[in-house]
């Protein structure tokens, strides 16, 4: 019998919030939750299509890839099979520190591989590990804020490097930071802190006009021209692009307009996107905006495979918008009120809507969370395989390497 795998992946920043590792999550979807025998029999294929079918390239970026290992995985062969500068192996938390895992951990380090040490709670029968291992990951869901301060004191004592997971807030990073954590992984980096009082950055102004644009229920050529013809940088972009080799031969250019109706609706929206994101978040992390360029492309497919009679640059705008606050450094009730959304969108990304493209902007979360429980239901709810999704999300990445590396979006 085949089974059926799903392989998501989740950041791994620094102290300078820079991605250094991917952790690849994977799942047998749609009951697996924890690491069991389907999951060790997914981890084998994951692994194999991450290498071999989906390429790293795309889905690591250059980037480390990190890979939950039972025991039985740490002590076969293939496992040596891998790259070690490109995998570290994370050692999960049930694995018992005998004689024959502490041997095949220091094979492994003599070899060149990174050994992480999954979920680790200070128990004293795991301190062995704590002696062939390179990092050590602390679950700050699983123990107090004094004892994961207190754990990283001893751990540094040991000189090993330590990583935070679950980092829920900005607030529990500084926390992290501020006890000498080395790594930070969780969902931090999309949950901007809350400042009262607060209005988004008015030396913006223009991009956030034409970001409100993009998310208004009546988005207009003309609209777009008025918005832009203030900014002489946006204006040269706007014609170095519409003059660009995808679009035909050069041409003389008289105008604004000639060369928004060179582009069309569509493909105006798509330009608008492509300038907006990394001067939105600029001193931010990257990674913010490649996930929300994943986050939109995956949704402009899902809604192709779903069939839905909706526009795809209104999907393509709700997965970018899903990570707006995170953007742009204010709440989403706030980002949706400033930038004065269409009601559809608006309830999709407050969590309001019921129909197609909240369930859009959940499937693409949930995904890249590895939740099922969460990413079923919105699943049955279009009439979408899980398999579908799988592919999907792989797709997106490909696209979003694509476009990050050359700065022109495919169609």
């Amino acid at each position: 019998m085949s089974l059926e795998v799903h392989v998501a992946r989740q950041a791994i920043f620094d102290r300078a919030n820079t991605v250094v590792a991917y952790e690849l999550l994977f799942r047998a979807l749609p009951d697996a939750t924890s690491t069991t025998r389907n999951d060790e029999l997914a981890s084998w294929q994951v692994l194999s299509a991450s290498f071999l079918d989906i390429g790293l390239d795309s889905l690591l970026k250059g980037r480390r890839a990190l890979i939950n290992v039972p025991r039985s995985m740490l002590l076969d062969d293939r496992i040596r099979s891998l790259p070690p500068d490109l995998v570290g192996l994370e050692i999960l938390e049930n694995v018992k520190p005998d004689a024959e895992v502490l041997s095949a951990c220091r094979e492994l380090r003599k070899l060149g591989y990174l050994l992480l040490l999954d979920d680790y709670t200070g128990r004293p029968e795991f301190e062995p590990l704590l002696d062939v291992v390179d990092w050590v990951k602390v679950d700050l869901r699983a123990i107090s804020a004094a004892d994961s301060a207190k754990l990283a004191r001893q751990l540094r004592q040991r000189k090993l490097r330590m990583l935070a997971e679950k980092v829920e807030t900005v607030e529990e990073r500084d926390s992290a930071l501020a006890a000498g954590y080395d790594y930070f992984q969780g969902y931090f980096l999309h949950r901007p802190r809350v400042v009262t009082g607060r209005t988004l950055n008015a030396r913006h102004n223009t991009k956030l006009k034409l970001l409100a644009l993009l998310g208004a229920d009546q988005f207009t050529l003309e609209k777009v021209e008025a918005a832009i013809a203030p900014d002489v940088g946006l204006c040269y972009r706007l014609i170095q692009y519409s003059n660009s080799a995808r679009f035909g031969a050069p041409r003389e250019i008289s105008s604004l307009h000639q060369c928004l109706m060179r582009l069309g609706e569509n493909e105006t929206r798509r330009w608008i996107t492509f300038v907006l994101l990394p001067t939105l978040a600029a001193g931010r992390s990257s990674e913010i905006v490649d996930a929300a360029l994943t986050r939109a492309r995956m949704c402009e497919l899902l809604a192709e495979e779903a069939g839905l009679k909706m526009a795809k640059s209104l999907a393509f705008m709700a997965g970018m918008f899903t990570l707006m606050d995170a953007l742009l450094g204010a709440p989403m009730s706030e980002v949706v009120q400033q930038l004065g959304l269409g009601e559809e969108l608006a309830a999709a990304l407050l969590g309001r809507s019921q129909g197609p493209l909240g369930a859009l902007a959940r499937i693409v979360e949930s995904y890249e969370r590895a939740s099922p429980q969460d990413l079923a239901p919105h699943c049955r709810q279009l009439q979408l395989e899980l398999g579908v999704v799988a592919d999907v999300y792989l797709r997106a990445l490909q696209w979003t390497a694509e476009v990050t590396e050359t700065g022109v979006p495919s169609k």
